[in-house]
């Protein structure tokens, strides 16, 4: 605070600065360049550090840092991201405060290793670069030490409302990372990691502590993941302690491969055991694991999370890890696994190496019920895998009695599975035919139900026999089991075709093995008394469809174009009641039809040669009126169409009513539109029916070339009308059906035929509706019998006289003028031989026209009057 002059002090305190008045006298020391010296420099002021190209500036501190990434192949567990960073002169980043963390706004991507562990649980959490823990930013609840195996770090580097903070995680998990260097300091290169962490075998499986391993990306059920690693000289993985368990999880975490089949089998009183019968030694299962949920999760795999072991229903579709001892001899060949022998106990049926019992109507059960019961037996709910097993438990249902509960249920998690951990890979719902495509077959296993517990039955009425329907849990039916065939039972001897007929409901069947033309075996059929075979419902379509799959070769049946006026109609009468059409049938170029092995109908020519089945029934096919009553009620509503109010106009025929709309829409729109009106996109039955739609086509062909009707292509390939009508009869145009995405069909206005096209199309549309028949009169008081006849009778009389009456006079008067007959205000009524246009309003045989008389304006007038068609 003094102001002065210094000057230093002597004595005992010498050297020392001190302040006086520059007006005191006292000694001085002077100060002048020696000989040849030169003037002292001015002091250089010191740059500070600065990061490396690509480093980045960590907050305040005097360290710079770097984040690392690269393919999922490229990240590394905690260890090799700390031991690169110090290889490159740095170490894994600390952070020591919310500056340092807003530093590392711009850093993108998942979660990065930070320096920070618990190596020592006793000594809790430290940073690698030795610096005192002072600033900690975990998310809340963290860190939690999950299953005691959690002692790393990591950063979130993209949650909007978590970024920054930290989560304890596994170590040896993989992960991006972040390295610290100190300012002014060039990293050193990064170490060459180009060795492979293993030896990998030529055909691809890696080697470790002693055997190989093999991580089966196809994802499979476990029975089939399995087999897959016996056909290559090993199995499902047997795990004996933490190393190799690490191992293993390692490699499906890096590449990020999801869950993981292992050799492990939970069986129903929930003890484990390797399928290699090998001891267990080690086990690694996650919390709450196993649950055995629903009681049929067999089956253990694991997790791409830390490497933990869950419990799955065996039929779940995952992946897997072989392992085998060493590589085999080369060109082995593993032979290939026999089938089980044995029969089965008294009452159960043997089929394809497997047990059935039909529980029936006598002990109505729950899901769980029935199952309880098939497992105190030794046995299983059934699961149905094929379309082979599915017939024949069809065969052995009787219609009517009772539906039967199999083994498929949506109460393990939400899916459907088979209880005993058989795949899903065959379905027989009966509602998928009305499901869009993409819950068929196998969408069937992850249908979400809205309700809590659903379970399947195979349905026993007899339009439906044997098909799946959807059921809750809780309802009480008969039920199937299946078990194994026991090796103890002698094996039966094989069945053998019968020679004689058999007996099915009240219809007898014969299989003739020898091949003949269709021709010849409907001769050979008729000389036995019976028919080529017509199947009118499920239960003779599975028995037929088994007799094929019995003799592997197609059969004969009764179907054959050329002998019923162009269309399919059973040889013995019958109308068709279902259809078995495989993909892009039926044919217009085949006529005969033949049960393929598929249980599909398939178009040949008549003179191939097929095995054959016969028929013989005492049901006598029902006859066909030409005429239906009802009438078509016209709508009193219009509908705006381009623009104009139009009135809807129903035109009879047999027993429909038809529209034709002059409407350009898409496929689906006209549907709907149809719909709105009680009706669906018109079917075509028969040639009459054509006849009658073809010629009110000629009438609008010059304004609308095609009209779309109602076919459309399943996701199978099968061609089916949308009204469910049964597709027996054909009138495809040359080169029709087509395939790709001409999913729908339309008729040419011009001949008739029938073509595809894609769904986008716009076009005019045909609806159909049945007619509405008439309210019953009013009951009257009876009559007596003998009155009633007489009465009948006479009316009968009078009617015939009066008709005959009508036609005579007619007659002299279409003689007596030469002109057609008056017109009536009324729409016309055709009959099944008449069509819209035998009117004769509008056709006259040319000859005997008047060309005087020809006014073309009534033409027109005549058909404002009579408005048939919808435009």
């Amino acid at each position: 605070s003094r102001q002065g002059c210094v000057a230093m002090t002597t004595g005992t305190l010498a050297g020392l600065w001190d302040v006086l008045s520059c007006t005191n006298q006292e000694k001085y020391i002077c100060k002048h360049l020696a000989e040849g010296a030169g003037p002292t420099p001015e002091p250089i002021t010191p740059v500070p550090p600065r990061c490396y190209e690509g480093w980045n500036p960590l907050g305040s501190r005097s360290y710079c840092f770097k984040f690392f990434t690269g393919h999922r192949a490229d990240k590394k567990t905690w260890f090799e991201a700390r031991d690169f960073c110090r290889v490159i002169g740095g170490d894994l980043l600390s952070i020591h405060s919310s500056t340092d963390l807003q530093s590392m706004h711009h850093v993108r991507g998942g979660t990065s290793w930070i320096g920070l562990s618990a190596q020592d649980p006793n000594a809790g959490y430290a940073w690698t670069d030795g610096s005192p823990l002072s600033f900690q930013h975990w998310i809340e609840g963290e860190p939690n030490n999950y299953n005691g195996v959690e002692s790393c770090a990591e950063i979130l580097n993209s949650y909007w409302d978590k970024k920054g903070s930290w989560n304890d995680v596994n170590c040896e998990g993989y992960n991006d990372w972040l390295c610290e260097i100190p300012k002014g300091l060039t990293p050193l290169p990064p170490p060459n990691n180009t060795v492979p962490e293993y030896n990998v075998t030529e055909d691809g499986w890696l080697e470790y502590g002693g055997s190989q391993y093999y991580f089966n990306t196809e994802q499979l059920p476990m029975e089939n993941a399995r087999h897959y690693c016996q056909q290559r000289h090993g199995g499902l993985v047997v795990i004996n302690g933490l190393t190799e368990n690490i191992f293993l999880w390692k490699k499906i975490n890096k590449e990020h491969l999801g869950n993981h089949y292992i050799g492990l089998t939970v069986d129903l009183d929930q003890s484990f055991g390797w399928m290699d019968d090998s001891p267990v030694v080690f086990q690694r299962w996650d919390n709450n694991q196993p649950d055995f949920k629903n009681n049929d999760e067999n089956c253990v795999a694991m997790t791409s999370s830390m490497g933990f072991w869950h419990d799955y229903n065996c039929g779940t579709e995952m992946r897997s890890i072989c392992e085998r001892s060493g590589s085999p001899p080369v060109n082995s060949t593993v032979p290939p696994t026999a089938p089980p022998t044995g029969g089965c106990p008294p009452e159960w049926i043997l089929y394809q190496s497997k047990c059935y019992k039909l529980i029936g109507y006598r002990v109505p059960s729950t899901w769980l019920e029935a199952r309880s019961y098939c497992q105190s037996v030794g046995a299983n709910l059934a699961s149905i895998t094929s379309r082979r097993e599915q017939v024949f438990l069809t065969t052995q249902m009787s219609s009517g009695a009772t539906d039967l509960w199999i083994g498929l249920s949506n109460l393990n998690r939400d899916r459907f599975v088979w209880t005993d951990g058989q795949a899903v890979k065959y379905t027989n719902l009966d509602f998928m035919k009305r499901l869009p495509s993409r819950w068929h077959h196998h969408g069937l296993i992850y249908m979400r139900s809205s309700q809590a517990s659903r379970c399947i039955v195979m349905a026993s009425s007899s339009s439906i026999l044997g098909k799946w329907e959807i059921r809750s849990c809780n309802d009480t039916h008969g039920f199937i089991c299946q078990r194994k065939v026991d090796s103890g039972i002698p094996v039966p001897a094989p069945t053998v075709l019968p020679r004689g007929w058999v007996k099915l409901a009240n219809d007898s069947y014969k299989v003739l093995p020898q091949n003949r033309t269709w021709h010849e075996a409907r001769v050979q059929c008729e000389a036995e008394e019976g028919q080529l075979a017509s199947t009118l419902d499920e239960l003779s379509a599975a028995y037929l469809e088994l007799q094929a799959l019995k003799l592997q070769t197609p059969l004969w049946i009764g179907l054959n174009r050329n002998e019923t006026q162009g269309y399919f109609r059973w040889m013995d009468g019958w109308p068709l009641s279902l259809s078995r059409w495989a993909q892009d049938e039926p044919s217009r170029d085949r006529p005969c039809v033949y049960l393929d092995v598929e249980g599909t109908w398939k178009t040949a020519l008549c003179n191939h040669t097929y095995p054959s089945v016969c028929k013989q029934s005492l049901a006598v096919p029902p006859t066909a009126p030409p005429q239906y009553p009802g009438e078509c009620i016209q709508m009193e509503e219009e509908e705006e169409i381009s623009g104009m109010n139009i009135p809807w106009y129903w035109l009879p025929f047999r027993g429909h009513c038809y529209s034709f709309v002059i409407d350009d829409i898409e496929w689906t729109d006209a549907s709907t539109s149809c719909t709105s009106k009680g009706a669906s996109l018109v079917s075509i039955e028969d040639p009459e029916e054509l006849g009658f739609i073809k010629s009110n086509l000629e009438f609008l062909k010059d304004s609308s070339s095609s009209f779309w009707i109602g076919l459309y292509k399943t996701h199978l390939g099968q061609w089916k009308w949308l009204d469910q009508t049964v597709l027996d009869y054909i009138n495809w145009a040359e080169g029709q059906p087509q395939d790709s995405y001409n999913m729908y069909g339309y008729m040419r206005s011009s001949d008739g035929t029938w073509s595809t096209a894609p769904r986008w199309a716009d076009k005019p549309y045909i609806c159909k509706k049945p007619k509405v028949l008439p309210e019953t009169p009013p009951t009257t008081v009876p009559q007596k019998a003998d009155q009633r006849r007489v009465y009948s009778g006479l009316a009968v009389v009078v009617v015939l006289a009066a008709m005959c009456l009508m036609g005579l006079t007619a007659l002299m008067l279409y003689k007596k003028t030469g002109r057609p007959l008056p017109s009536f205000t009324k729409p016309l009524v055709f009959s099944a031989d008449q069509s819209a246009f035998d009117n004769p309003l509008y056709t006259e045989p040319v000859t005997e026209v008047d060309p005087s008389m020809v006014d073309t304006s009534q033409l027109v007038n005549h058909m404002e009057a009579q408005p048939m068609i919808t435009l």
